[in-house]
């Protein structure tokens, strides 16, 4: 498919711009690190294109530590801004907006009671198998053996909500998701033409807010976004790079 023109593209990190490191084959090259271990790879097709996106802001639930520990810059994209903590951090040049903060830590306290309810529920969870972490002081994250039965134990709440990939258990204020943080900044970067690109149903509410969803076709059934590119899942953050660096 031929790339749409657009004035910006946020795009998910993890399945969308890079992929795990497990899922590494012969010629690709690792862009991340932990422990001096590596953790996300991008193709070599990527590394050749990644200097020539354009316009493209990564929105990711990753911390800001997280996100700094991708070496984007090593291939040559320096987004000057991205969203991290699932659209509670702005980083603008890679150090947080403090205006930005301010809102977020607002959101926080209008649901610091009840995080601290399901802080308390995921502390009886002996399913879960991590730590409870405050994630930049705005969400909680954890891990559980059985991430369906955490959440089902966890039930619904008013103002937050709880989601999983895979064995990672978060839960988040309603009003912190990428599909408002993504219309926010938007409205301050006077950005009225814009496209999302993400590879999974935490994307959701930012590919249905955009003019343009790129995102695996496996989602199509999801996704109501009036244009969309889709690839299949297999090697999308490869495909995804291709289209981006074409439009």
């Amino acid at each position: 498919m031929e790339a749409g023109k657009f004035d910006a593209l946020f795009s998910d990190i993890d399945g969308t711009l890079i992929f795990s490191a497990k899922r590494c084959r012969e010629g690709d090259t690792v862009i991340e690190y932990k422990n001096g271990e590596p953790i996300s790879c991008i193709t070599e097709v990527q590394a050749e294109l990644f200097s020539k996106l354009q316009n493209v802001i990564p929105v990711t639930t990753r911390s800001i530590e997280q996100y700094k520990r991708i070496e984007f810059a090593k291939f040559g994209f320096r987004p000057r801004y991205a969203l991290c903590d699932n659209g509670g951090t702005l980083l603008v040049n890679g150090e947080p907006d403090k205006t930005w903060s301010e809102w977020s830590a607002g959101i926080y306290d209008e649901c610091a009671d009840e995080l601290r309810r399901f802080k308390e529920l995921l502390e009886r969870d002996k399913r879960r198998s991590f730590e409870i972490r405050l994630v930049d002081g705005l969400f909680l994250f954890t891990k559980s053996s059985a991430p369906d039965e955490t959440l089902k134990a966890l039930g619904c709440g008013g103002l937050c909500e709880s989601f999983s990939t895979g064995e990672k258990v978060y839960v988040v204020p309603k009003a912190l998701n990428k599909g408002s943080a993504m219309r926010k900044l938007a409205r301050r970067l006077n950005v009225s033409d814009y496209a999302a690109a993400g590879d999974s149903l935490m994307d959701l509410s930012m590919l249905n807010a955009a003019d343009t969803a790129v995102f695996p076709s496996d989602l199509d059934g999801s996704v109501t976004a009036q244009s969309k590119f889709m690839f299949g899942r297999e090697r999308f953050p490869e495909r995804l790079t291709q289209w981006a660096a074409k439009a």
